[in-house]
């Protein structure tokens, strides 16, 4: 069994001035093979991971090639085309389908593929934490 954990970072928030959040560091295999990181909040409210489009063409996916689905949350609703990419979370490797919308959004980690095949845990804000 392995354990990998990332440490909270402090980020600036409208409503509270400094916060901390949950962010992991995930590497991503781009089609031709090339490894390179991104970072992503752990949401474990989230049903899905979804990351920007910018990021699908880097990793060379043809956005609207993907499955459409439509996804709601606290910003409302938003279109999302459904793929299948290859990442790793330190030792965890896997293949998990990720959304990609239309316009710009900040990387999320959510449970379907990912946080659903590890037992994650929040530590007082200072480290979050995946054992598979």
């Amino acid at each position: 069994m392995g354990r990998v954990c990332f440490p909270f970072s402090k980020q600036k928030s409208e409503a509270f001035g400094t916060v901390a959040r949950p962010i992991a560091r995930v590497t991503l295999r781009t089609r031709s093979g090339e490894l390179f990181d991104v970072t992503a909040l752990v949401d474990s409210g989230a049903d899905i991971s979804m990351f920007s489009p910018s990021l699908a063409r880097v990793i060379g996916i043809q956005l609207r090639r993907g499955i459409r689905r439509r996804f709601q949350g606290l910003g409302g609703t938003i279109d999302a085309y459904i793929h299948p990419v290859d990442l790793q979370l330190g030792g965890m490797r896997l293949r998990a389908r990720v959304a990609f919308p239309e316009i710009e959004i900040p990387n999320i980690l959510g449970r379907l593929d990912i946080l659903s095949r590890s037992s994650v845990v929040f530590r007082d804000e200072r480290e979050v934490c995946f054992r598979y």
